[in-house]
């Protein structure tokens, strides 16, 4: 079809959007009102008005109805690779960042923007609000070796297995290599807390300077001004030399990693599992460790594992953990 002259005037207008323009006049619309929509001159409105009359059908076919679509799309994420992101989305919740990595361990080389669109085009994007960023202020020293601090803390399940009380999941971490050892128990009591350390003890193969607790009843006496004897803990500690402190009081912060732990516990491990028993509960714990400490890259430690970060030290290059405690 040959185009009537249009001059020195340029036309930014994509096919369909002609003939969108076009046919919105010729159903009453006043030329004025349709440049005004389009953001077109007069002079580009009636260029493609006389394009249209010279031949109708021949401007639908050639012009308006064009699909600029590509034939292919090379780059387009395969199948196969969308599903193995999509699954690892649903199981573990993870950013883009994160998967990055899983997908690196599986073989996969992708980038986080490349994954983020994979994300968004299978609608597990969800927009937030934002909200306005607080003036960070950090709560933990930073650790220079293993042991150098250990924070303690017990976290609270609902009732299982049809029992009338709860279960306990005690819980400690490594500030400097962020090594985790879980257990459960069916009472929060001095007692439980004290055979928890002696296996923690066992657990970690380095030397613990520190322990940090919260002001609970499992851990302390001090919030209790009618109990004039000395907690157990402080005692077992005192015997073994090992120095304790406390965070402050109704201040979980000040306590934060082990708090970030149980957060994780419940993510990755809780929500997913419906306990028929202890033994089931007690199995999965204990790969959940295995998982948190030898596999599961932390952002904290520049996606190193904990294990991993603990034989970058002197010394335990060989280091190893026993689960079977």
């Amino acid at each position: 079809m040959v185009l009537p002259s249009m001059g020195q005037h340029t036309y930014h207008l994509n096919p369909r959007q002609r003939f969108q323009m076009v046919k919105t006049h010729l159903s009453g619309s006043p030329v004025t009102d349709v440049c005004r929509f389009y953001g077109v001159a007069r002079k580009t409105f009636y260029y493609w008005l006389r394009v249209w009359q010279q031949d109708p059908d021949n401007f639908v076919r050639n012009v308006a109805l064009t699909d600029t679509t590509p034939v292919s799309q090379p780059r387009l994420t395969s199948e196969t690779t969308t599903e193995l992101i999509v699954r690892l989305r649903k199981k573990s919740k993870y950013g883009p960042a994160r998967l990055k990595l899983l997908l690196a361990e599986r073989g996969v080389q992708m980038s986080a923007s490349g994954i983020y669109k994979v994300l968004k085009r299978a609608n597990l994007i969800k927009k937030r609000r934002r909200k306005v960023k607080k003036k960070y202020k950090k709560y933990t020293a930073f650790m220079v070796r293993p042991g150098q601090k250990v924070q303690v803390d017990v976290a609270y399940l609902p009732k299982l297995f049809g029992k009338s009380h709860r279960q306990y999941v005690y819980q400690a971490i490594d500030l400097h290599t962020r090594i985790t050892f879980s257990a459960v128990y069916s009472e929060c009591c001095p007692a439980n807390t004290v055979h928890f350390l002696e296996r923690l003890i066992r657990f970690l193969p380095f030397t613990v300077e520190v322990f940090q607790f919260d002001h609970g009843s499992e851990f302390t006496y001090d919030m209790l001004t009618h109990v004039a004897v000395e907690h157990p803990v402080h005692t077992y500690l005192k015997s073994r030399s090992i120095a304790f402190c406390f965070s402050l009081v109704a201040t979980p912060r000040t306590n934060g990693c082990v708090e970030r732990v149980h957060r994780t516990w419940r993510e990755e491990l809780q929500r997913w599992h419906r306990w028929k028993n202890l033994t089931a509960l007690l199995t999965d714990n204990r790969k959940w460790m295995r998982y948190y400490n030898e596999q599961r890259p932390h952002s904290g430690l520049k996606n190193k594992k904990p294990l991993e970060q603990l034989r970058t030290v002197s010394g335990f290059e060989n280091a190893l953990l026993n689960y079977a405690i």
